[in-house]
C-alpha cells in the first residue's frame, strides 16, 4: 500500500471513529454522461418561472419604479430560481452572442471512500461542530487538494459534455475542454452534476464519481456583471461620426470624444488633438497595469456620501475600497487645486481724499471638488427620491459647465428608480443597485468608455476581491447575510435589497481572522433579517451557530450583530449570546408595533406574546442586557388603542433606545395603497407621545450605570471636548473620558461612571475591576 492511501485509509478510519452519529440525509449519484442539458441552470430561466423584472408607475413618486425580484408575499424567494441570468441588452458587444453572465463556480471538495462517511461527515459540517477546510485537510482521500484545504478552484461552467471538442486534442487551433485540469480532482460525471444543479455559495453538494464520493462546497461565482448592465451611449453614432470628421478636418479642436481604449492625455488625429476623460485614463492605467506613480499623477479624487442603515455603511466602504485598488483616492477636506489653478481677489482703497488709489490682489488655489460623487441612498424613509434629486443638482451643473466629472448614485434608491434616474438626471453616469457594491470597477469601465450604466439586474453576490476601505480601525462591519425574504406591507427592503443570500461559513470566518489580524478588536454582524442566516442554504444553517464559531476567532474581543426579526429569532441565538465570551449583550429586536392586529397587518408573522417571551428569555441569561428596537406608528388603520398597546409593551421592556418613525408610504408596497391610511396630525402626535417614553426609558436605562466601572473600547476622540476619548460599554452606550485618543485607540479600559444622560455616560479610567 502506498504513502498517500495509507494516509487516506488513516485518515478514513479517525473519521470514523470521530462520528458518533448516523444520518439520513439521502445519497445523490452524480447524472450519467448522457444527460442533454450542459449549462448551469443559473444561467437560463428557470422553466416555468414567470419573468419577474417588471417597470410601473409609483403612486407615491409618480416616477417609474424598477422591479427586478418578486416582492408579492408567497412569491418565489429561492434565489437558485429567480436569479436566472437572462441578459436584457440586446447588443452583440455586450450579449457576446448572448452567452450567459454566469461564468463559473469555486469550489472547494472533501473526497470519501464510501457515500457513509460523506453524509455523516455533512451533518457535521450542518450543525457547525466541524469545519469544511478542516476536515479536507484532515480525512479527505484527495492528495492534490488535501493540504490546500479542499480547494479546487473555478469550476468554467461552458464546459459542454456533447461537444466533441472538449476532448483533449493535439491541434493547437482546436478548442480544448476548459475545465481539462480538474479531470484528476473532479472527473467529468462529478463536474456535469455540479453545472446541472442549481446552486449558490454556501451551498454543499454531494456526488459520487470513479473516485469516490464527494462533498463540494459552493464557495463563490463569478459574474460578469457588465453583460447584466443596461448600458446606453452617451454620444450616438450619428454624432459621433459628426465628431470625428470635424477631428479629421481640424475644425474641433477641445471637442470631447470618449476613447474606447480608455486611453487619457492628447492624441494627434489630423493635426488635432482628441482628448479623453480622467476616469478613461486611469482605468486604461488598471486594465494595463500601469505603476502607481503612473496612475497617481492623474491625481483623480472620489467623494461618497452614505444615507441610511448599517447595510448602506458596509455598501460604502466595499465601494471605496474597489475605487482605492483602482489608484482613485477620497478627496480630502478643504483639499486645494495646484497653483496654476487659481482663484483671485481684486481689493481697491483710496486714500487722502482719493487721491492715491491703492490696488491689493489676493491669489490662492480653488478648493478641489472631486472627480467622482458618488451617492449611496437610502429608500426606507419618505421623500427619499426628492433629496437625491436634491443632492445631485450642483453636481449635475458642473456636468453641463462642461467639468470632468463622474456622478454615480448606487444603493437602494438607485435599484428603486433604475433607468428612471437617467431620465430626471441625464448627467448621472452610473446607477446600481446593492448588490454591485464590490463590483463598481468593473461598471467603471463601460463608463470611462463614454456609456451611461445601469447595473439593478438580481445577481448572486460575489465575495470581495478587493478590501473595503474601514471608516474605523477599531471596529468593523461584516455581512453575512444579503437580501430579505420578508413581506411586511409597509417596507421597500425586498424590493431594493432582494432575496437572502448567505455567505459561507468559511468566508465570514476568513474576513472576521483577517480583520483580527490587522488590529480590529470587535466584529458587527450584519444582515437585514440575521436571523434567517444559513436557511437559504443546502443544506440549512442556523445563525446560533454562525454566532459560536466567530464569536471563537482568536484574537476578536466583542462581537455584535444586527438586525434581529422576532419571527426568527430563535431562543438559541439568546443562549449562543450568553455562552460566547465575545459576545456582546445587546440585542437590537424591532417589534414595530405591540398591537397583534396591527402586527398581523403589517404581515410581520409574530405576535406581542412571541416578542416579549424573546425579552424574558433575554432577561433571564442575560439580566443586564441591553435591548433596543425599531417601532412604527400611525400605521395605516391603527386605533387609539393599538397605539397605547405599543406604549404598554414599551413600559414592559423598557428599551435602552427606541428608533421610531411615523409611518411614510413607500413605492410598491401594499399599505402604501390602502384607503384607511390616518392623517399627518395624527402621526405627529402619536410620535410625540412615544419620543417622551423613549427618552424617559433611556435615561432610567442609563442611570442604573451610575458608579458602576464598566470596560469600555475606546473607539475616537470627543470632537467636541479633543481632550476627552469616546467609546461603547458591552452593552453599546456611548462613554467618554479624559484621555489621550494616540494612545488609547483600541484599548479596552476601566471606566467609573459619575455622570448619566439621556444618550451618553461619563466617568473616569480606574483600576477597580469591572461591576
Amino acid at each position: 500500500m502506498g504513502r498517500q492511501q495509507s494516509l487516506a485509509v488513516s485518515a478514513a478510519a479517525a473519521l470514523l471513529f470521530l462520528l458518533s452519529s448516523s444520518s439520513t440525509q439521502a445519497f445523490q449519484p452524480a447524472p450519467s454522461l448522457s444527460s442533454h442539458h450542459h449549462h448551469h441552470p443559473l444561467a437560463s430561466a428557470v422553466a416555468g418561472n414567470e419573468e419577474t423584472v417588471q417597470v410601473v408607475t409609483s403612486p407615491i413618486t409618480g416616477s417609474e419604479t424598477n422591479i427586478k425580484y418578486p416582492t408579492q408575499r408567497g412569491s418565489e424567494v429561492d434565489s437558485r430560481k429567480i436569479i436566472n441570468y437572462n441578459t436584457n441588452n440586446d447588443s452583440d458587444e455586450n450579449n457576446n452572442n448572448n452567452a450567459s453572465p454566469l461564468l463559473a463556480l469555486r469550489l472547494s471538495h472533501i473526497l470519501f471512500a464510501s457515500k457513509e462517511l460523506a453524509t455523516q461527515t455533512l451533518d457535521k459540517l450542518t450543525a457547525a461542530e466541524w469545519n469544511f477546510e478542516q476536515m479536507a485537510t484532515s480525512v479527505s482521500n484527495c492528495a492534490e487538494t488535501r493540504e490546500e484545504g479542499g480547494s479546487v478552484g473555478w469550476l468554467n461552467l461552458s464546459e459542454n459534455f456533447n461537444d466533441t471538442t472538449n476532448i483533449i486534442s493535439n491541434d493547437d487551433n482546436e478548442e480544448k475542454n476548459p475545465n481539462e485540469h480538474l479531470d484528476l480532482i473532479l472527473p467529468p460525471s462529478a463536474r456535469q452534476y455540479i453545472i446541472d444543479t442549481p446552486s449558490k455559495p454556501g451551498d454543499i453538494l454531494m456526488m459520487e464519481s470513479n473516485r469516490g464520493v464527494h462533498l463540494v462546497q459552493v464557495v463563490d461565482v463569478m459574474v460578469d456583471v457588465r453583460k447584466l448592465s443596461y448600458i446606453k451611449a452617451r454620444n450616438t453614432k450619428k454624432k459621433k461620426k459628426k465628431q470625428q470628421q470635424q477631428l479629421m478636418e481640424g475644425e474641433g479642436t477641445g471637442v470631447k470624444v470618449y476613447s474606447n481604449d480608455m486611453e487619457l492625455g492628447e492624441q494627434k488625429v489630423g493635426g488635432t488633438s482628441r482628448q479623453g476623460t480622467k476616469l478613461a485614463g486611469i482605468m486604461g492605467g488598471a486594465l494595463l497595469e500601469q505603476s502607481e506613480e503612473e496612475v497617481a499623477k492623474l491625481g483623480l479624487t472620489y467623494k461618497i456620501e452614505t444615507m441610511g442603515c448599517q447595510m448602506n455603511s458596509a455598501d460604502s466602504e466595499r465601494i471605496e475600497g474597489q475605487l482605492m485598488s483602482l489608484g482613485i483616492r477620497p478627496l480630502i477636506d478643504d483639499e486645494r487645486n495646484n497653483s496654476d489653478e487659481e482663484e483671485v481677489t481684486t481689493t481697491t482703497t483710496e486714500n487722502n481724499g482719493g487721491l492715491f488709489q491703492e490696488t491689493k490682489t489676493n491669489r490662492k488655489s480653488k478648493k478641489k471638488k472631486p472627480d467622482i460623487i458618488i451617492l449611496n441612498t437610502c429608500s426606507i424613509r419618505d421623500h427619499a427620491e426628492q433629496k437625491v434629486y436634491s443632492y445631485l443638482g450642483p453636481h449635475a451643473k458642473r456636468k453641463r459647465d462642461g467639468e470632468d466629472v463622474t456622478i454615480v448614485v448606487a444603493g437602494c434608491v438607485a435599484q428603486q428608480e433604475g433607468q428612471s434616474l437617467l431620465r430626471r438626471v441625464p448627467e448621472i453616469d452610473l446607477v446600481m443597485g446593492p448588490q454591485y457594491a464590490n463590483r463598481i470597477g468593473d461598471l467603471l469601465e463601460d463608463v470611462a468608455n463614454g456609456n451611461q450604466v445601469v447595473a439593478t439586474e438580481a445577481s448572486h453576490i460575489m465575495e470581495d476581491s478587493t478590501k473595503p476601505r474601514r471608516q474605523s480601525s477599531v471596529c468593523a462591519w461584516v455581512n453575512v447575510i444579503y437580501g430579505c425574504n420578508e413581506r411586511c406591507t409597509y417596507c421597500i427592503v425586498p424590493t431594493t435589497r432582494g432575496v437572502e443570500q448567505s455567505r459561507p461559513v468559511e468566508s465570514i470566518v476568513d474576513e472576521v481572522s483577517e480583520l483580527v489580524n490587522q488590529g480590529f478588536k470587535e466584529v458587527t454582524l450584519l444582515g437585514q433579517n440575521i436571523d434567517a442566516y444559513g436557511r437559504d442554504m443546502i443544506p440549512k444553517r442556523k445563525f446560533s451557530d454562525l454566532l459560536k464559531i466567530v464569536g471563537s476567532v482568536p484574537g476578536l474581543e466583542r462581537l455584535r450583530f444586527v438586525t434581529s426579526h422576532p419571527r426568527y429569532m430563535s431562543l438559541g441565538v439568546v443562549d449562543a449570546v450568553a455562552d460566547t465570551p465575545t459576545a456582546c449583550e445587546y440585542f437590537h429586536i424591532p417589534f414595530q408595533s405591540g398591537s397583534n392586529s396591527i402586527l398581523k397587518a403589517m404581515g410581520r408573522g409574530h405576535t406581542r406574546e412571541k416578542f416579549l417571551q424573546i425579552v424574558d428569555r433575554v432577561r433571564q441569561r442575560l439580566p443586564d442586557a441591553a435591548i433596543t428596537a425599531d417601532v412604527i406608528v400611525g400605521f395605516p388603520g391603527e386605533t387609539e388603542q393599538d397605539f397605547l398597546d405599543t406604549l404598554d409593551i414599551m413600559e414592559k421592556v423598557k428599551f435602552d433606545t427606541v428608533n421610531t418613525a411615523a409611518y411614510s408610504p413607500r413605492p410598491n408596497t401594499p399599505a402604501a395603497d390602502w384607503d384607511n391610511q390616518l392623517s399627518e396630525e395624527v402621526k405627529q402626535d402619536r410620535l410625540h407621545r412615544i419620543n417622551e417614553l423613549v427618552l424617559q426609558h433611556a435615561t432610567e436605562r442609563r442611570a442604573r450605570m451610575m458608579d458602576r466601572v464598566v470596560e469600555v473600547l475606546v473607539e475616537e476622540r470627543n470632537v467636541k471636548v479633543p481632550t476627552q476619548v469616546m467609546g461603547r460599554t458591552t452593552h453599546g452606550y456611548i462613554v467618554y473620558f479624559d484621555g489621550d485618543i494616540d494612545e488609547l485607540r483600541g484599548e479596552l479600559v476601566n471606566v467609573k461612571i459619575d455622570r448619566c444622560e439621556k444618550f451618553y455616560l461619563a466617568g473616569k479610567r480606574t483600576d477597580e475591576p469591572v461591576q
